[in-house]
Formats: structure tokens, C-alpha cells, sequence
């Protein structure tokens, strides 16, 4: 029973945007053997425990982080239709955060989860963050100003 609590805990802390409709989600969750590399998680599933497919994303560019999956999820090799979906969730209006869109939120969500300490919404969306060295130095920073890369160009080598 404590086991279920925390896997739904852990879920819903990492969970950026999660379609219904679409039966997808979207997630940031930094993990410790990929130091320095910032990405993003994209399931087949509204619900992590029911994705059985999941594909890393980078953040600086279109393509795809080495899959080194625990779980039992197979890497989702991303069709056209699923591309373009993914593209038009990132570029829409978060759930929850009213001033930013899932792109932005989710840049937001990593550096939060990513960095040892506590970092400011309003001085991340600000800038701020972004000419410090503290974190500019940081490979696994992902800054504000970072543009979405065209993730319709994502393939499989």
C-alpha cells in the first residue's frame, strides 16, 4: 500500500502535462546516471503506471537520449502523427502554470527537479537565472530562453 502511495506521489510531482483525450503525458524526472543531460519524458499513457511505451527527449535539440528503462516500458519510436502531437501540447497553455505554455513549464519543472536547490519561478521566467554562472556553467541547466527545438525532426538513427 505505502508503495502505490509513493509511485502516485512521485508521478504526480514529475507529471507536466498529462491529455486525457489523447491518452499521453508528459514528464521531467532527472536521473542520476544521466548527469548533465536534461530531457524530457513523453508516454503513451495519460498515467505512467499504465504507459507501457516512453521515449526521452532532449531539451537543446531534436533527438532522442540513449533508453536505459527499469520499467517495463518499450522506447516509443514516435510516428509523424505521434511527433506532431507532442509538438502541439508543448506549445500549448499550461494547466499549471497560467503564464506559461507545457514547453515552459516543463524547462521550469526540469531545473526544479534537476538543481540542489530551490529555484524562483518568477526570477527563472524573468531571466534571471539565465546570465548567472551558477547556472549558465551547469550542463543540465535548461534555460528560459531556450527555444523549442522542431521535435518534427526527431528520428531514429
Amino acid at each position: 500500500m505505502i508503495r502505490l502511495f509513493i509511485k502516485e506521489y512521485l508521478d504526480e510531482m514529475s507529471t507536466v502535462c498529462r491529455d486525457n483525450q489523447n491518452n499521453v503525458s508528459i514528464a521531467v524526472n532527472p536521473d542520476s546516471e544521466r548527469q548533465g543531460i536534461s530531457y524530457f519524458k513523453f508516454y503513451n499513457s495519460a498515467y505512467y503506471g499504465d504507459a507501457t511505451k516512453v521515449v526521452r527527449i532532449l531539451f537543446n535539440s531534436a533527438d532522442y537520449v540513449e533508453n536505459k528503462n527499469a520499467e517495463d516500458q518499450k522506447l516509443w519510436k514516435l510516428s509523424h502523427k505521434d511527433k506532431k502531437l507532442l509538438k502541439e501540447l508543448l506549445s500549448s497553455p499550461s494547466a499549471q502554470y497560467s503564464d506559461m505554455t507545457v514547453w515552459q513549464a516543463c524547462k521550469f519543472k526540469w531545473n526544479f527537479e534537476y538543481l540542489e536547490f530551490m529555484i524562483s519561478r518568477d526570477k527563472y521566467v524573468n531571466g534571471e537565472y539565465d546570465k548567472d554562472k551558477t547556472f549558465t556553467e551547469d550542463p543540465g541547466y535548461v534555460p528560459n530562453s531556450l527555444e523549442m527545438p522542431d521535435y518534427l525532426e526527431l528520428n531514429f538513427d
